[in-house]
């Protein structure tokens, strides 16, 4: 898994699959643009030709904790696969949460420092809070109720506009 946003953090994503994911590395995925969901402290990616986002590869994610990352990243987001480059060089697939078309990005790039200063202190209780009760019913509140977690039985591959 690809983390670019929250999940960063080693704190929100011990919360969020219930356990520590120790094998976390620095990794870039390249082709991308990191900005604000409109309206949001939570950011999404963008292609973008000459772009690039640090975030968080994170392998050996198993069944229960993708489910809770699921759950976590509700109906604003889909699983896809996409290539990111390791601090060694390496260029590996991994799952990346990305936005569809209809979620309005913010111009405003999204940095984890700033978040993490700004947000995250009174993020943890919440985010605490919403995944029982997400995790209990199903979907996040505020998800439309159509909007169940999706299981993941394959990649969709990333579609870029042409």
């Amino acid at each position: 898994m690809f983390f670019y946003g929250t999940l960063m953090d080693s704190d929100v994503r011990q919360l969020v699959c219930g356990k520590r994911l120790d094998a976390a590395e620095p990794a870039v995925a390249q082709g991308f643009r990191r900005v604000h969901v409109e309206g949001r402290h939570y950011p999404m990616m963008l292609p973008h030709a000459s772009g690039w986002v640090e975030g968080t590869l994170v392998r050996g994610v198993d069944a229960e904790s993708l489910h809770r990352l699921q759950v976590y990243e509700g109906w604003e987001y889909g699983l896809h696969a996409i290539k990111v480059r390791t601090a060694s060089g390496a260029s590996v697939m991994a799952q990346v949460f990305l936005c569809p078309p209809h979620v309005n990005a913010h111009n405003r790039d999204w940095r984890l420092e700033q978040w993490q200063l700004r947000h995250k202190r009174a993020f943890l209780p919440k985010a605490r809070q919403l995944m029982e009760r997400a995790l209990k019913t199903g979907r996040m509140p505020g998800a439309p109720v159509s909007a169940r977690p999706r299981p993941v039985l394959a990649s969709r591959p990333l579609r870029r506009k042409k």
